[in-house]
């Protein structure tokens, strides 16, 4: 495809979006890119998104968070937060512009959506699943350094209540999160960092109450006739294939404060490891009551 009516915005790296940008060259795609990591917004962009607008183009938004005004022909490509449950964001893009999904470009979407489990509900291989992982560190900029404080951070974990709680200094959460993988089992892991950060793995209904419920609206901070959403919990981002369902892994991560977050992942587990020893509990006196 040759026909250069879009202008593509690139959003955060990792291993997706550099994908995106190697299928947008591959098909003489224009794009801009600034370099920016996760969380990144669309008021980066501001001067260059409303020029492509003026020249006739169509701005295609990737992953970025909209923070000031768009024209109104703007496409926004994206899978997190409110785009929850849209294919991952490369495939939206082969969509686009008719581009074969090859196994590779699906395992890629299946790692950004779903992280391990969304390879392995593809039947990756484990040599599949380490070399698209090590691909995706490698394009989210991860150093040598960063992998030691992971190191460091995780021989001091602690664990409440089932969480596994580690502490770092970076939120390069990739570091902490692939080491801690167990193929089998759900994943329950909080990531503070010493930058602010807080970022939750694991059951898809607690990553959905985390953000919380939208109680309402807020005028944009760009644009009074544009709306934002207002959460009655931590708000932040989340996603994953998981996202909503309580046996799901899904992801959740935000600025909180991290005490506060620690208690409310904490006794959401507590309650929930109650619950399931209620269960227990029944069903071994169901039993017994029938053996009599």
């Amino acid at each position: 495809m040759t026909d250069n009516q879009y202008i593509f915005f690139i959003g955060g790296k990792d291993l997706e979006m550099e994908t995106i940008k190697q299928l947008l060259s591959a098909h003489n795609q224009p794009y801009i890119d600034k370099n920016l990591g996760w969380g990144a917004k669309t008021s980066a962009y501001e001067a260059e998104i409303s020029q492509a607008a003026a020249d006739g183009k169509t701005p295609v938004v990737i992953e970025l968070e909209q923070d000031c005004k768009l024209p109104e022909n703007a496409i926004n490509i994206d899978h997190h937060n409110q785009n929850a449950g849209r294919p991952a964001s490369v495939l939206q893009i082969c969509d686009l512009l008719g581009i074969e999904k090859t196994r590779d470009l699906q395992l890629i979407g299946a790692n950004d959506a779903a992280y391990i489990p969304g390879m392995m509900e593809m039947g990756a291989a484990p040599e599949e699943i380490a070399r698209v992982r090590r691909r995706d560190r490698m394009c989210q900029g991860i150093t040598e350094e960063q992998e030691k404080e992971a190191e460091r951070a995780i021989s001091k974990k602690e664990e409440i209540c089932g969480v596994t709680i580690v502490r770092m200094a970076h939120s390069k959460t990739a570091t902490v999160a692939d080491r801690l993988f167990e193929k089998d089992k759900q994943q329950n892991l909080l990531i503070l960092s010493d930058d602010g950060e807080a970022n939750y793995f694991g059951d898809g209904k607690l990553c959905k109450m985390l953000q919380g419920n939208v109680i309402g609206e807020q005028p944009a901070p760009w644009d009074a006739n544009q709306t934002i959403p207002v959460y009655d919990n931590f708000g932040g981002w989340n996603g994953g294939a998981g996202l909503g369902d309580e046996n799901g892994n899904a992801f959740w991560g935000g600025y909180p404060d991290h005490e506060k977050v620690l208690n409310y992942i904490v006794s959401y587990n507590r309650e929930k490891q109650e619950r399931t020893a209620a269960k227990t509990n029944a069903t071994k006196l169901a039993k017994n009551n029938r053996d009599r």
